[in-house]
């Protein structure tokens, strides 16, 4: 004798889900876990933070360069002098630990304001004030 449902008509075997039912599911969950993955993958890591520390350090005492009210400082004098007269409560060192060069006049420029970079010499891996992305 065959079991009947409660009303009386014969159970329905179970189904594979159709195309359009894996594909409501599937696409959504893939779509989220690429984006995650891209968006990830642009956090900047080593290197790359070490440079875009160096830029916004470059740029905060470009920014106390400029505007302050006893104007640049010598090449003798240095960051230093920033200090000295209390612009800036300390010098910060580059994201490599040596810190970061002045020049007035520059030679590329009317002043610059540089990191060394990761090999410490003067080089086309230097984050200079005057070009943040290129290097010399």
């Amino acid at each position: 004798m065959k079991a009947e449902t409660a009303a009386g008509s014969p159970p329905r075997p179970s189904r594979l889900p159709s195309l359009m039912e894996v594909l409501a599911v599937a696409l959504p969950l893939a779509a989220a876990i690429g984006m995650g993955a891209y968006l990830l993958s642009g956090l900047p890591g080593g290197d790359d933070a070490h440079y875009a520390r160096a830029r916004d350090d470059i740029r905060a005492l470009r920014s106390v360069l400029l505007f302050s009210p006893r104007g640049m400082p010598a090449t003798e004098a240095g960051l230093r002098a920033l200090v000295e007269r209390g612009e800036l409560p300390f010098l910060p060192q580059d994201p490599w630990g040596r810190p970061y060069q002045y020049r007035n006049p520059g030679t590329e420029s009317a002043w610059e304001l540089y990191s060394l970079g990761p090999d410490g010499v003067e080089s086309k891996d230097d984050v200079i004030s005057w070009n943040l992305y290129g290097g010399r």
